[in-house]
């Protein structure tokens, strides 16, 4: 059983919250490597004073990876992201595709902790863009799409939608910067899926019962013995790839 009536656990409780605010994103721009910690850029290394005109020069080149690697908007080409312009309207269905992200964020979870303990440093031979791909098809595009009808439908705070989807980027930055491996961490993205996690639950709790019920409703309906890639209601090929443990197109091969 994946949720239960009009209480959603959140599995992740136990996670701390002390990184709310937390985006670290590493960029590496001919040879010399910038990270970014919330707004504040600073060198690694410590720059002679005679070459900091050339890292200044080189800090500027990275400037394009690090706008695209903090990029609210998910990748397009990213599965289940199709009709990011169409915002889902229908107040169940909307439910219905927030259960299912919130589902999928336990998968992530899964192979993150996986691969923490499978992929060992320096080389970190394996797919480790499978995170971020997972996040960007199955939880950051079905969000942007489903949260806002909470608030237009059920006057649900927008506030607590816009706090969840502000995480959510902040996982993507998270996982794009283990993928480049300059710097891999694995404690991030758990502690930030654990603040998504009871967010979601918290906005849940705040539906009216019937709401949350007819939304659930929709969730449960799906077949999760059908193909994960055949045509369907966007709840449903999110659930199945999940149980099905589906490869998510977009990373490497």
């Amino acid at each position: 059983a994946l949720m239960s009536a009009h209480t959603v656990t959140a599995s992740c409780a136990s996670l701390t919250a002390t990184h709310r605010s937390r985006a670290r994103t590493i960029a590496r721009a001919n040879g010399s490597e910038s990270v970014v910690t919330s707004v504040r850029l600073t060198r690694r290394d410590a720059t002679p004073i005679a070459r900091t005109h050339e890292h200044s020069r080189r800090a500027v080149l990275a400037m394009p990876a690090l706008v695209s690697a903090l990029a609210i908007v998910p990748a397009s080409d990213a599965m289940f992201n199709s009709d990011l312009d169409k915002p889902i309207e229908d107040g169940p269905r909307a439910i219905a595709v927030a259960l299912a992200a919130q589902a999928a964020l336990q998968d992530i979870v899964a192979q993150n902790n996986l691969f923490a303990t499978t992929c060992e440093a320096p080389v970190f031979a394996c797919d480790l863009s499978q995170l971020n791909v997972k996040t960007s098809s199955r939880v950051s595009g079905p969000l942007r799409r489903s949260l806002p009808t909470f608030s237009e439908v059920y006057g649900v705070d927008p506030y607590a939608s816009g706090d969840i989807l502000q995480n959510v980027s902040t996982l993507e930055a998270i996982f794009k910067s283990n993928n480049a491996r300059v710097k891999v961490d694995f404690k991030g993205g758990p502690e930030m899926i654990g603040l998504i996690d009871r967010g979601l639950t918290d906005l849940f709790n705040e539906l009216p019962p019937d709401a949350f019920a007819a939304g659930k409703a929709v969730f449960d309906a799906c077949d999760l013995t059908v193909d994960a890639t055949a045509e369907a209601e966007l709840e449903c090929r999110i659930i199945r790839a999940v149980a099905q443990n589906k490869r998510p197109s977009g990373g490497q091969s």
